[in-house]
């Protein structure tokens, strides 16, 4: 019986898979309605990023764009061009009235295939004030009109359609089957039940002390959300209260890159689990690099820089893995530079293991004062020549071991204080001129300061989370990697993109808080689905490659 309900839910999915691929590959009949005008050269008032000559225009830099003024009533228009490449070509066109800014909203999508010389453009029947043409690619223009009625729209199935359900359909039967194997896989390994709680970021052996690191982990996904909504917001603001409150929000945010470096080093240096060098980097593969694999291919596919069906640009993206944080993911840096910690993290565990609680608390000073030497002797003329990896995140890494042993709580007041002075200096610098970020922000003393603060709080009161373990929580953390992988989409493309939603709106007190919260809530939702799709597939064909590779060894 079960087994029949597992096959029944599975025929559901497939089926309402297929039914958005015929659904989003259904083509579309235009009629134009109203009067015909072909627009004029005096109505192309402008280009970005485009060389022109005659009739071809040719693409010289990012998001080019081609601006139309308009007059009158317009209900659709026709582009007619072709591509010079001989590919196909991305267009997409925003419609403003007088007063309006282009929006993502107010804009129509489309192609022009391979082979094909035009397109149409429905648009919503009113009176616009100018046009706004994105075509991406090299192309030659003949010809632009655009209609003065309601333009009808009629979904046909074509050839086209049937071709694409042909392609996509059993790709989507395959991908689903691979899900499920996963999960069953998964479920395998400890249990149904256990694996259920699991995913719901549930653990019957929690104890206080992984609590509290719950809560460490949560926190440091808002605040990394609160840092880039806050971020691009700061030399926007029009008054300085807002300003202030910016700065703030930036600088309590960006603790989160130097509390997610401290958590890892708590967690993984105070580790005393016996294994190898080998498997401790193929455990932290599995877990760390392979979603992160997966997440940059996603973010490089969602901005139309990668495709999977078909192929386009996979050799390119693999190499560009290996380069570091794209361009559409420029937070990536941070997971980045835990995965270079990854590699030194059997040695240093070692190491510190060995250093007794006086030692380890000189070695803190010793980290802060490098820092500090190598951050601001340059502001004075003087350049420090001594080079040392305690200045940089690997002192952050042993830092987040340090604040957890037991003879740094009887500091913990003192930390907390010099926290309060350090987020109180980097807000007044920042307020002043913010090219100053760089001398308080990233791994600056004053983050350091920042960020140890925090822990002493929490260290200071771990028993106040013992109990406190709720679902919520338990949910966020689980799933606090895949916030922080795909927040930066979930709050510039969808928050921001879509919604329209910044934190200068809504008072700017009500802006921080509803873009922080819709994007932290859009990011979870996306790493739950993500996670539980693509990420568990990836990760479990590793594993099981993994295995494969043992076994053979071992015969």
């Amino acid at each position: 019986m079960k087994k029949r309900r597992q096959w029944e839910i599975l025929t559901v999915i497939v089926l309402i898979s297929w039914a958005v691929i015929f659904w989003k590959n259904l083509d579309y009949q235009y009629t134009f309605q109203g009067l015909e005008t072909t627009i004029g050269e005096d109505s192309y008032v402008g280009i970005s990023n485009y060389e022109v000559e005659d009739n071809a225009y040719r693409v010289t830099g990012e998001d080019p764009q081609l601006y139309l003024k308009s007059e009158g009533t317009v209900g659709g228009m026709r582009i007619l061009c072709r591509a010079n490449s001989g590919e196909d070509l991305p267009v997409q066109v925003f419609y403003a009235k007088a007063g309006e800014n282009y929006t993502e909203k107010h804009s129509f999508q489309t192609v022009i295939e391979s082979g094909r010389t035009f397109c149409c453009i429905p648009i919503p029947l009113g009176e616009y004030d100018s046009f706004r043409l994105d075509i991406d690619g090299d192309f030659t223009l003949n010809e632009i009109t655009v209609y003065a009625g309601e333009t009808k729209v009629s979904p046909v199935i074509s050839a086209g359609t049937l071709h694409q359900c042909l392609i996509y359909c059993p790709v989507a039967l395959l991908a689903i089957l691979l899900v499920f194997w996963a999960h069953k896989v998964r479920a395998g390994e400890m249990g149904l039940h256990n694996y259920m709680l699991q995913l719901s970021g549930k653990n019957q052996n929690q104890t206080p002390r992984e609590v509290h690191w719950d809560y460490m982990r949560v926190l440091a996904a808002v605040l990394v959300v609160l840092a880039h909504a806050c971020s691009p917001m700061v030399d926007l603001a029009d008054a300085d209260w807002k300003r202030l409150l910016l700065v703030g929000g930036l600088t309590l945010g960006l603790s989160c890159n130097v509390i997610y470096v401290m958590l890892s080093g708590a967690l993984l240096l105070n580790s005393h689990k016996e294994e190898s060098v080998g498997s401790f980097y193929i455990r932290r593969a599995s877990k760390v690099i392979i979603p992160l694999i997966a997440y940059y291919l996603l973010l490089l596919s969602l901005n139309h820089e990668v495709s999977f069906l078909p192929p386009k640009n996979l050799g390119a993206a693999f190499k560009r893995i290996l380069t570091g944080a794209p361009d559409v993911g420029p937070h990536l840096w941070l997971i980045y530079t835990i995965v270079a910690l990854y590699l030194i993290t059997p040695f240093f565990r070692v190491m510190v293991q060995h250093l007794t609680d006086k030692m380890l608390f000189a070695m803190a000073v010793v980290i802060l004062v490098c820092n500090a030497l190598t951050l601001y002797l340059p502001l004075a003329g003087i350049g420090f020549g001594i080079s040392t990896f305690l200045a940089g995140w690997e002192g952050v890494f042993l830092m987040g071991y340090i604040m957890t042993k037991d003879q740094t709580r009887t500091y913990d007041k003192k930390i907390m204080a010099a926290a309060v002075v350090a987020f109180i200096v980097s807000v007044i610098v920042v307020f002043i001129n913010s090219a100053n970020m760089n001398y308080v922000y990233n791994n600056a003393i004053t983050l350091q300061l920042i960020s140890c603060g925090i822990f002493a709080l929490m260290l200071r009161h771990k028993s106040w989370f013992v109990g406190k373990d709720n679902a919520v929580i338990r949910l966020c953390s689980r799933y606090s990697y895949a916030i922080i992988l795909i927040h930066w989409y979930a709050l510039f493309v969808i928050v921001q993109g879509r919604f329209h939603i910044t934190a200068l709106r809504f008072g700017c007190v009500g802006g921080i808080a509803v873009t922080v919260v819709l994007a932290f809530v859009v990011s979870l939702v996306l790493g739950i689905i993500y996670d539980n799709t693509v990420v568990i597939v990836c990760s479990v064909l590793f594993d099981k490659l993994i295995s494969g590779i043992r076994r053979i060894r071992n015969k």
